[in-house]
């Protein structure tokens, strides 16, 4: 099989999650710049990338990419060799985000968490980006116990050539998001995995010494600072390679309602 050279738009990176063959692994997404459409890069070892290969949100990618083909769901590409960044959605180092310019890219891929679970039956899509109606809340709820066994192995795994990494934290918590995808919705709750939200938690901890005020430290940011008052909210969405068409929110966009 050969590969196939990809532009991709990097919109979505999630906590790292153990792996057995991999040792853990970085759900990545985002749009491909040649077609339009919503990508997943697997497996991407981020922690173990070389620092020329690691990558930011809404940076432009370019790098060699094999169809997965043994996963059904389609949109999913293994990248080979080193990425390589092409540019930034932004208006350079230290300046405001670039909004607008993301708005032309993300905006027009608006769909409703039903119609994707629709499309996902058919194997037509299994990523996507929703609006967030309020009421929308995020909620932080605990989640104790130590990772599985099985997932301990896996992380213990030594790679010859593995760039030396810290063990990864396990995070006893977890991220609801309640919100409805349009006006009619009754409403939907899902898991949010990305990585900014658990950046910010373990951030707040170790600040305060505290886990309920980390808690809502993250909740007063998100539905807050991050509210549907003030930001055009829309949460990507994605499913599992082992539950195929039920949605868990993998990334949160957050434009201001008044974009420069």
């Amino acid at each position: 099989m050969l590969a196939v050279r990809k532009r991709v738009l990097v919109t979505v990176k999630t906590y790292p999650n153990p792996s057995t063959k991999y040792k853990e692994t970085v759900c990545t997404a985002g749009i491909d710049l040649d077609t339009g459409r919503f990508v997943r890069l697997y497996p991407v070892r981020f922690r173990h990338l070389s620092y020329a290969s690691q990558f930011k949100k809404w940076d432009i990618l370019e790098f060699d990419a094999f169809h997965k083909s043994s996963d059904v769901r389609g949109d999913t590409w293994t990248p080979q060799g080193d990425f390589v960044t092409m540019g930034h959605i932004d208006t350079g180092p230290g300046r405001p985000p670039n909004w607008a310019k993301r708005n032309a890219v993300i905006l027009p891929l608006t769909s409703t968490i039903e119609d994707l679970e629709i499309r996902a039956r058919d194997r037509s899509c299994s990523l996507g980006v929703v609006k967030v109606h309020a009421p929308a809340r995020l909620r932080v709820v605990s989640s104790p116990g130590e990772w599985t066994q099985k997932q301990s192995l896996a992380i213990a795994q030594e790679g010859l050539f593995d760039e030396k990494c810290r063990p990864l934290e396990r995070v006893p918590v977890k991220f609801m998001y309640e919100f409805r995808c349009h006006g009619s919705c009754k409403g939907h709750r899902v898991q949010l995995f990305d990585w900014e939200v658990y950046a910010l938690y373990r951030r707040q901890l170790d600040k305060r010494g505290d886990a309920v005020a980390a808690a809502q430290d993250v909740e007063q940011h998100f539905n807050v600072q991050l509210g549907t008052e003030t930001h055009d909210l829309h949460l990507f969405v994605g499913t599992h390679f082992e539950h195929q068409d039920q949605f868990s929110a993998i990334g949160v966009y957050y434009p201001p309602l008044r974009t420069q």
